[in-house]
């Protein structure tokens, strides 16, 4: 399992939500999921940024939805919605349990 970090520069939170309800049906095609998503900013002309801290079964599982014909079929979406991503995947995942 891995865990990844995502930091998005949102330009329009209208249409990021589109899009990301769509990204996330094709996610689950590959095991993957969001297991959480919050603002940090929000500004007043409806841009700011949110955070995904996403799951996915293997890095493979995680190549192949970003390779995916569906999610390239959403660009147009993504490029309205967001001006800057970036994201980190895990190389361990630690239980301070």
């Amino acid at each position: 399992m891995i865990n990844i970090l995502v930091k998005l520069d949102v330009k329009d939170f209208d249409v990021f939500d589109r899009f990301e309800k769509q990204a996330s049906i094709i996610m689950g095609k590959y095991d993957g999921r969001i297991i959480s998503a919050f603002e940090t900013e929000r500004n007043s002309d409806g841009s700011g940024q949110e955070v995904h801290i996403l799951e996915f079964p293997s890095e493979e599982a995680f190549g192949k939805y970003r390779k995916d014909p569906a999610l390239a079929d959403l660009a147009y979406l993504r490029e309205q919605a967001i001006s800057n991503t970036s994201v980190e995947v895990s190389l361990r995942i630690k239980d301070y349990a």
